[in-house]
């Protein structure tokens, strides 16, 4: 008597055969017209000038960047060193 003695495997049964899957039908449905082609849209061109907006005023690029000197603060008058 073997206690670690492990048993003989057994042979799995066979699986059953796969079935095809059904013929499905993979055609494209018909396409539907979005739009109508004798319907145009309403356009119209320099119907007048263009209004400013907010941000009319306000500078682009790197000339956002500088830093007013000279924006009319005299600065201090207490006399100090640099006068």
């Amino acid at each position: 008597m073997c206690l670690f003695r492990q048993p003989d495997p057994k042979a799995l049964p066979m699986p059953p055969p796969i079935t095809p899957a059904g013929d499905t039908d993979v055609s494209l449905p018909t396409s539907q017209p979005l739009v109508d082609k004798d319907k145009t849209a309403q356009v119209s061109y320099g119907t007048g000038q263009k209004k400013a907006g907010p941000a009319a005023g306000k500078k682009r690029g790197t000339d956002q960047l500088t830093i007013a000197l000279n924006s009319g603060n005299t600065g201090s008058n207490t006399g100090g060193m640099n006068v």
